[in-house]
């Protein structure tokens, strides 16, 4: 389903666009072949594998109309990249149940420029928020990624409540990543009882919000 809304000077939207995919997919070069080197250079500066053809992406645009962050949503039944890519972070015996409602986050990402203290945080909030408003829309509760250490307290500190599945390992651009689960009700029930005002504020669209997407609620 579309997803589409606009805080301040962002507009934050589900990619469809060839335009909007393909400088998505530069972003994804900059960061993760340039920046952390996780993935080797593309000689035309865009990052793309498997997982595209079966995903959904969700952008945050700035008032120039630039892609300043990125996150990709890969639904179950399909592959995980844990399952393959990042299967050596998952502890021996450890399992995700990929039920209807869990997808995974992959590929999230901030524009190096745009990353101040105080905008950074602000985009990569946007990013949560659009895929909160998403899961409500597509009846999704679950989210399963590959989260640093730096990232993950602040997640947790933001009443984001991650939980790491086995331990920390040390990632090609020396950070220490695990795989970590989000469950978003209990998002909604911590929140509420610790920042009822970020609750709101992930809750709430503007009023020019397209109406038939505004038939969901809380968890």
């Amino acid at each position: 389903m579309e997803l589409l809304f606009q805080e301040g000077n962002y507009v934050i939207k589900t990619l469809s666009a060839h335009e909007e995919i393909e400088a998505a997919f530069r972003l994804r070069h900059d960061v993760y072949c340039d920046e952390l080197k996780w993935v080797p250079p593309s000689p035309d500066g865009i990052e793309t594998d498997r997982y595209d053809s079966f995903s959904e992406s969700i952008g945050v645009f700035d008032s120039t109309r630039r892609i300043v962050g990125y996150i990709r949503i890969i639904p179950s039944p399909y592959p995980f990249m844990i399952e393959k890519e990042f299967a050596s972070l998952m502890s021996e015996g450890a399992k995700i149940d990929k039920n209807a409602d869990v997808h995974e986050v992959t590929r999230l990402c901030v524009k190096k420029e745009t990353r101040s203290s105080l905008s950074f945080t602000n985009i990569s909030h946007l990013l949560y928020k659009g895929l909160y408003q998403w899961n409500l829309s597509n009846k999704m509760r679950h989210s399963v990624m590959v989260v640093d250490k730096r990232c993950y307290r602040h997640l947790r500190l933001t009443c984001l409540p991650v939980e790491a599945v086995g331990d920390f390992h040390t990632m090609p651009d020396g950070v220490k990543a695990a795989v970590c689960t989000l469950d978003w009700r209990r998002f909604e029930e911590l929140s509420m009882e610790k920042r009822p005002e970020f609750l709101n504020w992930m809750s709430k669209l503007p009023v020019h919000y397209p109406s038939q997407l505004l038939s969901h609620g809380l968890y």
